[in-house]
């Protein structure tokens, strides 16, 4: 469903056909599909194959590497999209090209891009960020995971958990101490490791309420060896990289989260306008009108500032504060949103063979992922106090 939008006036003309046609794409050949993608709990892989043929995945990667070529807002686009139809496949495009390509891409060999990073953006790989684990997902900086040398070699032991892609990766990107103090971003090392590395294994998948098609499970690590060329930039520099990579990640929570909002509008609207209650159609009811007007003003919000935000990055300014107001803003938008479109089906709304029971549970996720919406509070107000005049 169009809207006008003041969005729309930040893309170039180039960009909105790019648009157009990631929405024909996924309201043709994804959309049918989702609810054989939650059952399976994984998308197909001749999906992402045909994805990489149409160009899709690799939009804003070095054409030598097999991608267009093009701005990170064509990336961002193919989120809010993607999430628009289905947020598990954005889950699992959003690691294998956001984070995981993006970092072959800044900081890869030219080995590892030719291994790794051309079958990503062709759609015939997938892989894995290693960074959460048991003790506290929020503690990135104080991994218990480890990394030592012996005898040339790096002998890797630890855990991961919740791990998007796992099930499906064909190697990861694991973050393990290697040197420095506890809580301190020197001494951190990220490692290409290959899925049929010994020592590496993966659990069962896990039985998730939000992003059921996008596979998550457990990674262990026992006295797993990797050389010196299966580290990705420098020994010792990686929690730099991942702290990084940490506002992008957010900026495109606000992709996601704009585009569940954007599919609960729609449905709204669509179910609104043809159900009809006491002799009249429920759009035509007030109490129905502002839960619209607060849905689509939310939606609005959220991405006049999440297209803002990307044409930030695009010029490599810093946005840690701004990217956790979208990522707090745009999450909590998303949730009322899901809210509000099952209180107008009613109890269609409560069966899992209508969208709104799925935008409910995957709205939910991003509350808590990539930084729960606690965690962004508290950066928001560290970041303010650091800019706001002294007296």
């Amino acid at each position: 469903m169009k809207f006008d939008s003041s969005a729309l006036s930040m893309l170039t003309d180039e960009e909105r056909q790019w648009q157009d046609t990631v929405q024909r794409y996924m309201d043709k050949n994804v959309r049918p599909i989702v609810a054989d993608m939650e059952k399976a709990g994984r998308p197909p892989a001749e999906l992402l194959e045909d994805m990489g043929k149409q160009g899709l995945l690799g939009s804003f990667a070095p054409e030598e590497y097999g991608g267009g070529g093009g701005g990170l807002m064509t990336r961002a686009i193919l989120a809010e999209e993607t999430a628009r139809v289905d947020a598990g496949l954005d889950a699992t495009l959003f690691v294998n090209i956001s984070l995981v390509a993006r970092h072959l891409i800044k900081r890869g060999t030219e080995e590892q891009k030719q291994k790794y990073l051309v079958p990503l953006i062709a759609g015939t790989s997938s892989a894995s960020i290693c960074l959460t684990e048991s003790h506290g997902g929020s503690n990135a900086l104080s991994p218990k995971t480890t990394a030592r040398k012996e005898g040339g070699d790096w002998v890797i032991n630890g855990s991961k958990t919740f791990i998007t892609n796992a099930p499906i990766a064909d190697f990861f990107l694991v973050f393990a101490r290697t040197s420095g103090e506890d809580r301190r971003a020197r001494g951190g090392t990220c490692f290409i490791v290959d899925r049929d590395t010994p020592g590496l294994s993966t659990g069962e998948p896990f039985d998730k309420l939000s992003l059921r098609s996008s596979p998550t499970s457990e990674v262990f690590l026992d006295s797993v060896r990797v050389s010196d060329d299966q580290i990705l930039g420098e020994a010792d520099h990686g929690f730099y990289y991942m702290l990084e990579g940490l506002d992008l990640e957010r900026v495109f929570e606000g992709a996601s989260n704009t585009g569940i909002g954007q599919a609960c509008l729609d449905l709204g609207i669509s179910y609104s306008q043809e159900r009809e209650v006491f002799g009249q159609q429920l759009s035509e009811y007030q109490l129905t009108q502002d839960k619209i007007a607060r849905m689509a003003t939310g939606v609005e919000m959220s991405r006049v500032m999440f297209y803002h935000l990307v044409r930030a990055l695009e010029r490599d300014e810093p946005v840690t504060r701004a990217a956790a107001i979208l990522k707090l803003y745009s999450s909590e938008v998303a949730v009322e949103a899901s809210r509000e479109v099952v209180q107008i089906l009613g109890g269609y709304g409560l069966m899992e063979e209508y969208p709104a029971a799925r935008l409910y549970r995957d709205a939910k996720h991003h509350e808590i992922g990539a930084g729960t919406s606690e965690i962004q509070k508290i950066i928001i107000a560290r970041e303010t106090y650091k800019t706001a005049p002294k007296r």
